[in-house]
């Protein structure tokens, strides 16, 4: 299963990187957003703070956003929702290949194809605005091990917004939806830190604040390397748990599907 797995994931990431102007255009997008974010918190921030972020740190923290952004927004969600809309699915049941795993196949290719442009653009922004550099060493190692974790993450959130389909036959709202709460739950909007204690609270309680404000507070040390691990085994904890949540939802759903025209 692992070969079809990578073939799957292949496949995927080759049809990513052959619509380069899409590819191209996903990056500037998110180049110019970094750049407005960084022309507002300029004139917020100034030379003082907000939030326990000054100036340099602020700059780290966007960067970090622009990296987990460009990646979480990768994904093929549309490909996946549309064989549940067309009636592909029913085809897919008659293959010995697991539903689930092809798609995360799938999903996990096409993010990896942004990966290059997210590292360039990165490099770019930190050569550029000179953010502040990471607490230590080990905060960097451990920041690129919960920008890891987004993969996983990132499908599993998907894959359940997808499994919607199959009850509202529509997918562009839910997409939505689900792409402004993770931006707004993750940090990328605005820092939590800049929320109501009782809003952190929310966040803290949903999967989506590993996408900007776990690495960000890894990379910025705001907090020590035990905090950092217990981030680390968080993210750990609501991949699997998204999976097995989204295996459970299949079992069920699967028995009901409606294939209309066939």
């Amino acid at each position: 299963m692992a070969s079809v797995d990578l073939a799957l994931a292949t496949i995927s990431f080759k049809r990513k990187i052959a619509y380069k102007t899409t590819w191209l255009f996903s990056v500037l997008f998110g180049g110019w957003s970094l750049l407005a974010g960084l022309a507002v918190w300029s004139n917020l921030i100034g030379d003082g703070e907000m939030g326990g972020y000054d100036w340099q740190a602020m700059k780290a923290y966007l960067i970090v956003g622009f990296l987990t952004s460009t990646l979480a927004w990768a994904g093929s969600d549309w490909e996946m929702a549309n064989r549940i809309l067309d009636g592909l699915v029913a085809v897919d049941l008659t293959k010995p290949v697991d539903f689930q795993r092809a798609r995360a196949g799938e999903y996990i290719g096409g993010m990896a194809a942004s990966v290059p442009a997210a590292i360039l653009g990165t490099a770019a922004a930190v050569l550029i605005f000179r953010p502040a550099p990471p607490d230590s060493a080990l905060a960097a190692v451990l920041t690129v091990v919960s920008v890891l974790f987004i993969f996983p993450l990132a499908f599993g959130i998907t894959y359940l917004s997808v499994l919607t389909c199959f009850v509202t036959q529509r997918y562009l709202g839910i997409q939505w939806a689900r792409d402004t709460m993770l931006a707004f739950f993750s940090g990328m909007m605005v820092p939590l830190a800049l929320m109501p204690l009782w809003l952190q609270g929310v966040a803290w309680a949903l999967p989506f604040v590993h996408f900007t404000t776990t690495p960000a507070s890894i990379y910025l040390g705001r907090v020590d390397t035990a905090g950092a691990l217990g981030l680390l085994a968080a993210e750990a904890a609501w991949a699997v748990g998204l999976w097995v949540i989204g295996r459970l939802i299949w079992s069920q759903l699967v028995k009901k599907v409606t294939v209309h025209g066939g």
